[in-house]
This record gives C-alpha cells, sequence and structure tokens, in this order.
C-alpha cells in the first residue's frame, strides 16, 4: 500500500469509523461525563494539526463554544490559560509526538480535562490522556498521511456531535459521507489530468499553494504533502495573507496551486493569480469547479459544501505530491532519515 491506494480507500474507511463511532467516542464521552466544558484546544503537529484547524469550525457550529486549533509547543511554552472548563485533546495518529505529550501534561497541571486521538492505544499520547479518542483507520505505513487527514477530521465532528448530543448529527453525517465518497473520483479524474500536464509540473522546485475561507487547512496540508513528496520548498498561505508581502516573491520559477472553491472570495483569488501570471510569470493551476479562461485549470464538479469541500479539493494536491515526486525521482513513501524523529527527540519510542 501506497500513498495513492490510501487515498483510494479512504472513503471505505470513512465509512466503516461512522458505522462504529459509538464504540470509538464512548471512553471519551465517559471520561468527560458531568464536566463543564466552555472551551475546547485541538493540539497536534502536521497533518494533526491540519485536521485539526479543518474539524475547528465545524466543532464550533455544533457545541456553541470556542474550538482552538493550537501547535502543542506554543500551547505549553507559552503558558497558555486553561482551567477546569477546558477540554484539551491531544492529537497524533501514531501517538509519539513529544510536543503533543508536553502539551497534555501542561493541560493536566492546570486543571483541564484531558482526551487523546490516536490510531495506537498503547502510544505515550494515549496513556497521557484522561481516556481516548481510538481513531480505528487501519493501516498507514507511510510517513506523508493521507487516510489519517480524512479519519481525524471525521471522528472529531463526530465527537462534538455527540457531546452536544446535536440533532442533526445525521445530517452533519450524511453530509461527511456524501464528499467523502467522491474521495476516488477525485483521485481519478485528476490522475487523468496530471497524465495530461505532467510536463508543465515535473519541473516544479518552488510550490505555493493559496486558498481561503474554511478550506484554510487544506491549504496547509497540501502544501506539506507536496513537500514531503517533492521535498523542496512548499508553503500553504490564506489569500489575504499571501497578499500581505508574500506575493513580493513570485516569479517565474514559482508553482502556484490555488483552491478555488465558489464563495464570496472566488472573484478576488482569480485576480490575484492573473495578477501572479501576467506580473510575476508564475505558473498557476486552479483547482475549481468552473473552467476560468487564461488559466490551466483542474475542473472537477465538487461537491462545495460549506463545511466539507476541503476534504475534496485537497485530493489533487496529495495525489500532486505523489506523482510529481516520482515523475522527479523521489521515493516519498521511504523516509530520507529514518532516525531524525528519535536524534531530535521529537517522537518518544
Amino acid at each position: 500500500m501506497g500513498i495513492l491506494e490510501y487515498i483510494h480507500e479512504t472513503p471505505d474507511a470513512v465509512r466503516r469509523m461512522i458505522s462504529r463511532k459509538e464504540s470509538l467516542l464512548c471512553d471519551a464521552l465517559n471520561g468527560i461525563n458531568g464536566k463543564e466544558i466552555r472551551e475546547i484546544v485541538l493540539c497536534g503537529s502536521g497533518t494533526s494539526y491540519h485536521a485539526a484547524l479543518s474539524a475547528s469550525y465545524p466543532m464550533q457550529k455544533i457545541l456553541g463554544i470556542r474550538v482552538n486549533a493550537v501547535y502543542p509547543v506554543s500551547f505549553a511554552d507559552r503558558e497558555t490559560i486553561v482551567d477546569e472548563y477546558t477540554l484539551v485533546i491531544g492529537i497524533s495518529q501514531a501517538g509519539q509526538s513529544a510536543s503533543t505529550v508536553k502539551a497534555m501534561q501542561y493541560a493536566k497541571e492546570h486543571g483541564a480535562a484531558v482526551l487523546a486521538m490516536s490510531a495506537v492505544k498503547t502510544s505515550p499520547v494515549y496513556q497521557q490522556a484522561d481516556a481516548g479518542i481510538f481513531l480505528d483507520i487501519g493501516e498507514e505505513n507511510v510517513g506523508p498521511k493521507t487516510k489519517g487527514f480524512f479519519c481525524s477530521v471525521v471522528l472529531l465532528v463526530l465527537f462534538a456531535c455527540a457531546y452536544a448530543k446535536e440533532e442533526n448529527t445525521e445530517d452533519y453525517i450524511s453530509r461527511m459521507i456524501a464528499v467523502t465518497d467522491r474521495i476516488s473520483d477525485v483521485q481519478d479524474a485528476f490522475e487523468a489530468w496530471y497524465g495530461q500536464n505532467a510536463e508543465k509540473l515535473n519541473t516544479a522546485h518552488r510550490v505555493i499553494v493559496v486558498g481561503h475561507s474554511a478550506g484554510i487547512g487544506a491549504v496547509y496540508e497540501g502544501a506539506l504533502k507536496l513537500l514531503e513528496g517533492m521535498r523542496c520548498s512548499a508553503v500553504g498561505y490564506e489569500m489575504e495573507e499571501f497578499m500581505h508581502g508574500i506575493y513580493h516573491s513570485a516569479d517565474a520559477d514559482t508553482y502556484i496551486f490555488a483552491l478555488d472553491a465558489p464563495d464570496a472570495q472566488r472573484e478576488r483569488l482569480r485576480r490575484l493569480m492573473q495578477y501572479l501570471q501576467e506580473k510575476k510569470h508564475a505558473h498557476v493551476v486552479l483547482i475549481t469547479d468552473v473552467q476560468a479562461d487564461g488559466f490551466d485549470c483542474f475542473v472537477w464538479p465538487f461537491d462545495n459544501d460549506p463545511l466539507f469541500a476541503f476534504m475534496q479539493y485537497i485530493v489533487p494536491l496529495q495525489v500532486s505530491a505523489r506523482r510529481i515526486s516520482l515523475d522527479q525521482g523521489i521515493n516519498c513513501e521511504v523516509s530520507a532519515d529514518p532516525d531524525f524523529h528519535r536524534e531530535m527527540g521529537s517522537y518518544i519510542y
């Protein structure tokens, strides 16, 4: 199994997880039963942080309280204020993140309720928590995670629905299934598109992903996948942030993927991309549901669900990470340094 195969099995993994939601969530719900929660803090790094950021918006709508995604190092080192009304959820798919463990320890010391979300029940992150949310997604034995990103978002939303006793839970579930069921279709369509456009993309060595609104987690995660795959400079920016200085750095060697969702910011995003093409001579690809004249576009009938569309828009970036890296002679499914986390002390073994 590799990255592309794991993407392809995501719809089935999501459906299996939803069918077992009661057993996956029961320990966590029992662990915080009777506690008054006024704020939730989602702690994770890398893909776990991006999943937390993506889930925080629908969770906040469901729960009606603040839900913030934070990096665990800054959470503990900056002595973030938490109390007995705070719930901290430490997220780590492998469960070995030293910084996430540190954040959870800090939260417990300051009176917060602490849950873990991990795919490994015996992991250090799981052991640090009052109770756990089991990320039961099966095998994903590659460094650049894809299936884990989608399933982490879905499980966090399911947790919010269960904790809030949300009367519209079945609606949220049906919407997430509708979006994730078509992930394989997006993948197949983009692989065909990539086959026709490979020569335009496989010389890229500097990549920027730009997006906005509810899709910002997908922007950051898509950039991370491209970086992990191509092992070159790949960065994601919210559109407004990009306009406040980053645009200066664009040039003829810059490749830009724009997540062109149909919301209030679409017209501004397209004006920005036109500027980057005409004035900076950058290579621009729009990932969009409607053809835009003057651009290279991957056009596909995205669902455009206002809460969950990002789970379709990210797929072309995940596929590009693997396809471009293969064309460049890089096997991103093999770690560049298997001992890195041991040497850095960033994983607990």
